[in-house]
């Protein structure tokens, strides 16, 4: 990635206005990619988040797993997951989450990056935030077009604020279940934002959300737009190697800038977090893995 990617050096900038913890991070997975993909997010860049749930329709000891009941394993199934899920994150997390990031389990995350994007916006107001829009046509009821949305990529991650979590909340089961055809148009995404635009709740695009890869991205938009953005937030359509390799580029970019700026408060900090993260994985491949017998001559 180094010959694709901005490398800025120094003068890092940490977020003003909110914390990870601010957040609650919603990822939609499937039992086919519990031990590729999920374990994968599961092991970089999530493992250093505090709110966090994979929504799917199978348990699984191994990751923090929310059972949707009946909602299938195919891509029609992310529906449900998605909405029945953010019932119940909003449940457990009312009273104090100010952001929910919603995002599926082959979207690469730069926590930091992405929280300094919320630096100009407050979570009292109805906001859904995102980048690289799409569009697409919204229902009136299930077989009757109104009126289209342009939306953020559900692929890159978008978030929605507290403020327009309770806006939806009562409005969730009708909406999925009354007006939106999930078996012709199962795009979460989509249904999402054409529930907010009914609560006339139009996105606010940022950039830094890619829908792709890095290097997707570099054959789609070009490699002076991705480096126009020294501090992308997320790719999409990563692959489980790759999510490694990404977080370990983050990871020893921000370490870099931290003591390049001589910032030992933000270094100590961060060095802690990865440190107890690391050894919090450890101790649950520990539980999870096999090794091969050993075989002596």
């Amino acid at each position: 990635y180094c010959d694709i990617l901005p490398i800025p050096r120094n003068n890092w900038i940490p977020p003003e206005r909110y914390i990870e913890s601010d957040i609650v991070f919603i990822i939609y997975t499937g039992a086919s990619f519990y031990q590729n993909r999920a374990i994968a997010t599961r092991d970089t860049w999530l493992s250093r988040v505090t709110h966090k749930y994979f929504f799917s329709s199978t348990p699984y000891p191994s990751l923090p797993v929310t059972v949707i009941e009946g909602a299938g394993e195919n891509y029609v199934s992310n529906m449900k997951k998605l909405y029945q899920g953010m019932k119940i994150a909003y449940q457990e997390h009312n009273q104090t989450a100010k952001f929910y990031f919603l995002a599926g389990c082959d979207t690469f995350v730069n926590v930091p990056h992405l929280l300094k994007r919320l630096d100009h916006f407050n979570h009292t107001k109805p906001l859904v935030i995102g980048g690289y829009p799409f569009g697409h046509s919204c229902f009136k009821k299930k077989n009757q077009t109104i009126a289209g949305v342009t939306y953020p990529s559900g692929g890159a991650g978008f978030f929605l604020s507290s403020a327009l979590m309770e806006m939806m909340y009562p409005k969730i089961d009708s909406f999925f279940q009354d007006h939106w055809p999930t078996e012709e148009v199962p795009y979460s995404d989509v249904a999402l934002n054409c529930l907010a635009a009914s609560l006339n709740v139009q996105p606010s695009i940022v950039s830094g959300f890619w829908a792709f890869t890095p290097q997707e991205t570099v054959k789609r938009d070009g490699l002076s737009k991705l480096r126009a953005d020294p501090e992308p937030n997320t790719f999409h359509y990563v692959p489980p190697i790759s999510m490694y390799i990404l977080d370990e580029f983050y990871v020893f970019q921000h370490i870099d800038r931290l003591a390049n700026d001589n910032n030992l408060n933000e270094l100590v900090k961060f060095t802690r977090q990865f440190v107890a993260a690391h050894y919090e994985l450890l101790r649950i491949k520990q539980n999870e893995c096999t090794l091969p017998p050993v075989k002596s001559t």
